[in-house]
């Protein structure tokens, strides 16, 4: 009841402000002459119009059919946004659903003139259509991540891969780059225990905690490393031959012991309280701690690259592999069936948002889903081959072969 009148009450008094802003100084604007363009996104509308330096502009948008500057007040969910400038970009929406917007101006304090027409559009997930991002070197990317760093306090896509080649971005647009990773390649890498691990070939690993300065840890192994994951208080790193190792800190690594001697490629941590590896033959293998692991039967004897889960109502579990093999698992890991993926691609990375998995891989493949089983193929505009991909904040990036990096938004 005190929330409901608290509501009321804020309602009132924007109303009280909009009135108010009717009668101050200045005068009404007529609307943007060519109107407004609205670009959709994932969870997300640009609207963008050609600016008067002397107007100031107000945004009206709701979850609705159409809306103007003045029923806007009247249709559930709408919201009116004060002296923004083009392009102004709507966040935190529904995908799949019609938003409606509209932009009028006022100069000074004037009253607000007359609204745009009406444009609606329908935000979407990421990763239906791609750019190309400058290739920053020949070396080809396998690992891609994010965290932040000590340096300055922002947070950064981290992607590395041949060489030590190690870029860093604030936006996943721009990259520049970041301290090599020292005398390795890196196979994967993650944010995890507020630092950056990077893992490797003969038992490397490297930790950062400004993307600056590397530091090596001793692994005890000779084996290659090739994926990492966290439940934000201990990680697992998982390699050839069976061969893991935990951590609490990143620093100090000790070994797991694993029921398989099989090559592990890939690793997932949910909050359900489930760990997954995978690798070669179809090795799958669950913990609930990440210290003591079974094997499950996963159906499949083809090589397993990369899994990953969704959490909204449930927890879907997903995992990808050669010659576009697919499995989904809706109990925690215990069952898995296998799913049409619609390509013949090695599935080598696979990624989850709210909305959908996104899966990449040889030849530029790129496929994606909303449930993990109805799989659609998507054209990625390359043909290099894809390791890693990251989505999140509105968007994916993806790297691979020869330095390939591309972005979907």
């Amino acid at each position: 009841m005190f929330l409901s009148s608290v509501r009321q009450a804020l309602a009132a008094l924007f109303v009280a402000v909009l009135v108010s802003a009717c009668g101050g100084s200045g005068g009404s604007a007529p609307p943007p002459a060519a109107g407004i363009t609205v670009t959709p996104g994932d969870g997300k509308v640009t609207v963008t119009w050609q600016m008067d330096p002397n107007v100031k502009y107000w945004v009206f948008y709701a979850p609705a059919a159409s809306i103007s500057s003045t029923n806007w007040i009247n249709v559930p969910g709408a919201l009116a946004v004060m002296n923004v400038t083009s392009p102004y970009v709507a966040t935190s929406l529904a995908n799949g659903y019609t938003y409606s917007f509209t932009v009028n101006g006022r100069t000074g304090d004037g009253p607000g003139g007359p609204g745009t027409p009406s444009v609606s559009t329908v935000p979407r997930p990421a990763g239906g259509t791609w750019t190309a991002l400058p290739t920053l070197s020949n070396n080809t990317l396998r690992t891609i991540t994010y965290g932040a760093s000590t340096a300055d306090s922002l947070n950064y896509y981290f992607a590395a891969g041949d060489g030590g080649a190690a870029y860093k971005s604030t936006d996943g647009l721009t990259f520049t780059a970041a301290a090599s990773v020292p005398n390795t390649n890196v196979n994967a890498a993650l944010y995890a225990l507020n630092r950056f691990i990077a893992v490797g070939p003969a038992g490397v690993i490297y930790t950062s905690t400004d993307l600056a300065t590397w530091s090596a840890s001793s692994s005890g192994t000779s084996q290659n490393l090739n994926a990492l994951t966290s439940n934000g208080s201990f990680s697992v790193i998982v390699g050839d031959k069976g061969t893991a190792l935990g951590s609490a800190d990143g620093v100090t690594w000790t070994p797991i012991t694993m029921p398989t001697t099989q090559n592990l490629y890939g690793i997932t941590y949910s909050t359900a309280g489930v760990w997954i590896a995978v690798g070669a033959g179809g090795t799958l293998l669950t913990s609930s701690d990440g210290a003591n692991w079974t094997n499950v039967s996963s159906g499949t004897t083809a090589d397993l690259y990369a899994t990953s889960v969704q959490a909204v109502t449930s927890y879907i579990f997903v995992v990808t592999g050669a010659n576009g093999t697919i499995l989904r698992s809706t109990d925690t890991g215990a069952t898995w069936t296998g799913q049409v993926s619609n390509t013949t691609a090695n599935l080598l990375s696979v990624g989850s948002t709210s909305s959908q998995f996104l899966a990449t891989g040889t030849n530029g493949a790129v496929v994606t889903s909303p449930d993990g089983i109805t799989w659609t193929k998507q054209n990625s505009g390359t043909s290099a081959t894809l390791n890693a991909v990251i989505g999140g904040l509105g968007q994916y990036v993806a790297v691979g072969q020869n330095g390939t990096m591309i972005n979907s938004q």
